[in-house]
């Protein structure tokens, strides 16, 4: 059986946040195994899979956890969270030291050291419940996020951190959203995964739009982006689908 993944924001889902009737309509219907892989946590990937009834592994918080959903609940199948001194000190960086905002998730809890107009967008576009400490918890942290509107100063941010905490994974999943996780973790975690339950690299296809997915990209054996992708992965994608307001999965899934 083929396996498509795809990235929701962007490329599945338009720009409301929605996937179209046509899309989910192809999809149920299709042959093909459909993965999601996102930086969203597991709780806010189930709403999607009920209603695409997907069966299969799927990858949140941009690699740090592959779960299914069976019979009401949520299954981990792998979960590389942050080394806690790792944490510790990206925490000392980015908010005491920067001054910065963070947020976190741990044991699928959305966290923030306080509230901003960013914090207030993830919640009114996902419904995500929000939980508040100025200090970091004596907890698993399965990743970070960093939330900076300005493209300079997340670039500055971005680049502090890498020279501060190199091991670290960063992630420039669009929209200012900086995601930090643990040494090696990224969406090719969903590549890997279905590698090692024995599928074969070929019968693997990914699609994306944002720099957050090139790893996936570069690891499946066909890698395809929407039309309103960056053009670092226009250049290695074997085809440029219809954009993510044209129903470029469905279009793909038609077609093969």
């Amino acid at each position: 059986m083929p396996y498509l993944i795809s990235d929701l924001d962007h490329t599945l889902l338009n720009e409301k946040g929605k996937v179209s009737e046509l899309t989910k309509k192809v999809i149920r219907q299709s042959d093909w195994q459909v993965l999601l892989a996102s930086a969203r946590m597991p709780s806010q990937m189930l709403d999607l899979i009920i209603d695409l009834k997907l069966t299969g592994p799927q990858l949140a918080l941009n690699g740090a956890i592959i779960f299914e959903y069976q019979a009401g609940q949520i299954r981990i199948l792998q979960r590389r969270s942050v080394p806690s001194k790792l944490a510790r000190r990206l925490f000392q960086l980015v908010h005491e030291q920067l001054k910065l905002p963070l947020q976190w998730v741990t044991d699928d809890k959305f966290w923030s050291t306080e509230w901003t107009p960013q914090v207030q967008m993830e919640i009114d576009y996902t419904g995500i419940e929000v939980h508040y400490a100025s200090q970091l918890p004596p907890a698993t942290i399965d990743d970070f996020l960093v939330q900076i509107p300005d493209p300079e100063q997340f670039e500055h941010v971005q680049k502090q951190i890498h020279e501060q905490l190199p091991s670290l994974t960063l992630a420039n999943s669009g929209d200012g959203y900086l995601v930090i996780t643990a040494p090696g973790v990224n969406k090719a975690q969903a590549i890997q995964y279905l590698l090692d339950q024995g599928i074969s690299r070929r019968e693997i296809v990914a699609v994306g739009d944002d720099l957050n997915d090139l790893p996936m990209l570069k690891a499946a054996g066909m890698p395809l982006v929407v039309a309103n992708a960056k053009p670092a992965l226009k250049a290695i994608a074997k085809a440029v689908l219809p954009d993510n307001e044209n129903d470029g999965i469905a279009y793909f899934l038609q077609q093969s």
